[in-house]
């Protein structure tokens, strides 16, 4: 029987990889000390497998055949964008197919992939927290940005499914689940349901498979762009901080978003804390400690919430949110 050990869901940003390292004093300074430490509370858990939650950007998976969920079980390769990891990454294959096989038991239905490409949506905070890159890999990839979208609560209940397989997996694993994504932005739409879209950038989008290397320094170039000329990008931090309040006193809060009211609020970005909702179900615990910071200059509000708590961070959510 393996174990869920702890769940971290943090914010992802393109430009926490293409922009200067930053200080402390720099924005994205304090978040990336806070991540830095989380990396070391991780380390000192020493789990023997990864569940990451996480969304694609139309690099893997198009209009063409668009699933809900999708579970990565046996090769898996990061496109290598925004300076994330590229090529194979390390995959948990039995603890795969046993979550895949326990979900499905459990009445959902995802995608399977035999050989899966995932992008920055997972492999960049797979890599911030585990740089080593050593700790075999389960990918979910959870719809977050490609209408129609999985609910908040529904991708609660796959998480619920996920942990609950990873618990009658046949194997002793000690499983860290992840969710990455959010918090407010508001990038540029890869909704194909968007009447605002170009009608190339729409074909894109459904037939985008074998472009996608020949487009990416396009849009690496525009994220350069933007992240040199906008010192300030748009986010709520508002907003931020009371979800991080009110997950701390309750995680269960994650299931009970709406898409309307969260994209109102805080862009169309924010609809990926579907993963974070599908990363804290399958913990089923607490998420004692948290932290944020707005950080403009990657058009993010950037923030954590763990149930690890890493040295030097002994004000619980309250404080590290304020």
């Amino acid at each position: 029987m393996s174990t869920v050990i702890g769940c971290v869901a943090l914010s992802h940003s393109p430009f926490w990889n293409i922009a200067p390292a930053p200080t402390r004093d720099d924005p994205g300074g304090r978040f990336a000390d806070a991540v830095a430490r989380l990396q070391e509370a991780i380390a000192a858990l020493a789990p023997d497998a990864v569940v990451v939650f996480g969304p694609d950007h139309a690099r893997n998976l198009f209009y063409d055949c668009m699933p809900p969920f999708c579970i990565g079980v046996e090769r898996v390769t990061g496109t290598g964008d925004y300076g994330t990891p590229r090529g194979d990454l390390p995959v948990a294959r039995r603890l795969a197919r046993d979550v895949f096989d326990g979900v499905t038991a459990r009445g959902f239905d995802p995608a399977i992939s035999l050989d899966l490409g995932v992008d920055h949506g997972i492999t960049q905070v797979y890599a911030k927290l585990l740089p080593g890159l050593d700790v075999p890999l389960v990918p979910v990839v959870v719809n977050s940005g490609c209408p129609p979208l999985p609910g908040f609560a529904r991708c609660a209940d796959l998480g619920r499914a996920v942990g609950a397989a990873i618990t009658a997996s046949v194997g002793s694993e000690r499983v860290l689940v992840v969710g990455s994504g959010g918090m407010s932005h508001w990038p540029a739409s890869i909704s194909a349901e968007d009447p605002a879209v170009t009608t190339d950038w729409r074909d894109f989008l459904i037939h985008g498979r074998s472009r996608v290397t020949q487009l990416e320094p396009v849009r690496r170039s525009r994220a350069e762009e933007l992240a040199a000329n906008a010192a300030t990008g748009r986010v709520n931090p508002v907003w931020d901080r009371d979800v991080l309040r009110r997950v701390a006193v309750d995680p269960d809060e994650l299931a009970r978003l709406r898409d309307a009211d969260v994209e109102c609020a805080a862009g169309p970005g924010a609809l990926e804390l579907r993963t974070w909702a599908a990363a804290a179900a399958a913990w089923a615990g607490p998420l004692a400690w948290t932290h944020y910071e707005p950080v403009g200059a990657w058009i993010t509000g950037m923030g954590i919430a763990s149930s690890i708590t890493p040295a030097g961070s002994d004000d619980p959510a309250r404080k590290e949110s304020a």
